[in-house]
């Protein structure tokens, strides 16, 4: 296959370029094909699922594993939703569930937001300080008409807190305990939906045949991509790191599966 005339190059992070944000241990071979890359001029971009964190935040760990790019090169699931409530209400008043992260992409998109009714959305993020009046706050809004926003759509994912390496539940658990009580469906915004690979591919001013996406995870990455028609490539990673998601009736079957991300290096 030959990958020469690709101009936009979009990575997956978690799994793929460093274990996880908490871990940010770079692959080996995910360092050497960015560096191939670099050498030939193109542009780098990430496209994360990571839905606790801010594109800052995942941009501070892409650069402790050696993976260098522009921080507004980073799309994560946060600042897609962020995106998506401004483009419906730009004056909107959220409620966020989140670490904190996300809430810098709310902000940033000059997003009003509050702990206090009255509530437009309700954003949920992987959140494992999160507090049974929290919870209860999201229900009470979702019950008055706020909308409600999945921010990625993991169950559960394994991580650092506290000083604690465990497995957590994630974001979708959370959402579903809010759509149990009140009858709502969240929109889940993230890898696989198509939208957000589009407006990744917009924002970067690339079109989708000048493109690849780079991933671990079939589901998501590959789903993703190929949903919009853009050259996938799967690398076949630790199975127990990768993350479920729900690609429905979406194609996951990469353009290309390398064992390495060395394989790569010589299409290009």
């Amino acid at each position: 296959m030959d990958l020469s005339g690709k101009r936009l190059w979009v990575f997956d992070v978690d799994n793929t370029l460093i274990l996880d944000v908490e871990h940010p241990t770079p692959f080996e071979d995910a360092l050497r094909l960015w560096r191939a890359l670099e050498e030939k001029g193109v542009t780098l971009a990430i496209l994360t699922n990571v839905g606790r964190l801010s594109s800052r935040q995942v941009h501070q760990a892409l650069e402790k594993g050696g993976f260098n790019l522009s921080v507004e090169n980073v799309f994560t699931a946060g600042a897609a939703a962020a995106a998506f409530v401004y483009h419906r209400n730009p004056r909107a008043r959220c409620f966020v569930i989140c670490e904190g992260g996300v809430q810098e992409d709310f902000i940033a998109r000059g997003l009003d937001v509050t702990n206090n009714p009255p509530i437009d959305y309700v954003a949920v993020a992987a959140d494992r300080g999160m507090t049974y009046n929290e919870l209860n706050f999201a229900t009470k809004m979702v019950k008055q008409g706020a909308g409600l926003i999945c921010i990625s759509g993991s169950r559960d994912y394994p991580g650092v807190y506290l000083g604690q390496d465990d497995v957590y539940i994630g974001e979708l658990s959370i959402a579903a305990a809010i759509e149990h009580a009140t009858g709502s469906e969240a929109v889940i915004v993230g890898k696989p939906l198509p939208e957000i690979v589009l407006e990744t591919l917009k924002i970067m001013g690339f079109e989708i045949s000048d493109s690849v996406m780079v991933g671990d995870n079939p589901r998501s990455d590959i789903a993703g991509g190929n949903a919009v028609g853009m050259t996938t490539i799967l690398v076949q990673r630790d199975p127990k790191n990768i993350v479920d998601f729900d690609s429905g009736t979406l194609d996951t079957n990469p353009t290309m599966t390398v064992e390495s991300l060395d394989d790569v290096i010589k299409f290009l």
